[in-house]
């Protein structure tokens, strides 16, 4: 693994201590996420924790969380919700041994207790009825898959592994859902107001060539680069089947590929690092962004994008 450097004080001035998928999210929402809205989250709870703070500051305090913190602001999805029931319960089932039936209703109880988005017209809510009839099918087919990719392994679950990319002062933080180099990726069927039922079927991927599947293989190259360039591995799973991609099989994951990705992450994290470097505040560093409002890591709750807009002064 890349050896860990102390964090410098033009990154720590601005809240931002390592990198992530570039892929993941827009530069802008990265440093607005990283730089605003978590120190502000930070600060609210320190009040709110606080035996000295009066009761006015704690009122708007907990106002605050209520609107920008994701685990107060209903800014979770059915598609996150997916993700995570599927990976604990296939951890349950893998790792800890559990009897199969009780597991599967472990995840319809925890998908039963969700309470849909209220700021979006009510998608959230058709896909969420919609999902829990794909729970039990989706749950199966990752662990078949799951079983194929970490076959003859001791198996073991989400892991936190840190190094530097080539050039990078700070570290880039990557956290592989299995053995240290895999992912499972979970397809949902997707609205569709041509089917008579409103959804269609999520189809798996041939290739890893598409705008989504190229921003998974950016996540596990940064792991494979700081993990010893270990083969890694993707599994992707719908309600029907599942396709596991490696370094045998898929052309994106092969070294030479990923030595590209990790060079491309490594010039994105040095660009982010100069403007840290050169603004001397962060609102001077959020003056350097400008959000891409149409992608969708910018879909977020109402009092999420008043404080944006805010800031960027929309």
């Amino acid at each position: 693994m890349a050896k860990t450097l102390p964090i410098p004080e033009w990154a720590r001035r601005h809240n931002y201590y390592w990198h992530s998928n570039p892929k993941s999210k827009t530069r802008s929402k990265t440093l607005f996420d990283k730089c605003v809205i978590r120190p502000k989250i930070k600060k609210c709870w320190d009040i709110i924790k606080s035996d000295h703070s009066i009761p006015e500051d704690v009122e708007d305090a907990w106002k605050t969380i209520y609107r920008i913190d994701p685990a107060y602001n209903h800014s979770d999805n059915a598609n996150m919700l997916g993700g995570r029931v599927v990976q604990s319960a296939c951890d349950m089932i893998l790792i800890e041994n559990k009897d199969p039936a009780e597991v599967l209703d472990w995840a319809n109880q925890k998908f039963m207790a969700y309470v849909p988005r209220d700021w979006d017209g009510g998608t959230d809510a058709d896909k969420w009825s919609k999902y829990i009839e794909e729970v039990p099918d989706i749950i199966r087919n990752s662990v078949e898959g799951l079983r194929e990719a970490m076959h003859g392994q001791p198996i073991f679950g989400e892991t936190e592994l840190y190094g530097h990319l080539p050039h990078n002062e700070l570290g880039h933080k990557n956290l592989p859902d299995y053995v240290g180099v895999g992912d499972l990726k979970t397809k949902w069927s997707r609205k569709n107001s041509r089917s008579k039922t409103g959804f269609a079927t999520n189809s798996l991927p041939k290739d890893l060539s598409g705008q989504f599947e190229m921003a998974n293989v950016y996540q596990v190259a940064g792991g494979w680069y700081i993990n010893g360039k270990r083969p890694v591995w993707l599994l992707y799973v719908n309600k029907d089947d599942y396709r596991l991609f490696n370094e045998a099989n898929c052309d994106q994951l092969q070294p030479e590929f990923l030595e590209d990705v990790v060079k491309d992450t490594a010039m994105h994290h040095k660009v982010t690092e100069k403007m840290l470097l050169l603004a001397d505040n962060t609102s001077d560093l959020m003056e350097l962004v400008s959000p891409e409002w149409d992608q969708l890591c910018w879909q977020e709750p109402p009092g999420y994008l008043e404080e944006a807009h805010r800031l960027f002064k929309i």
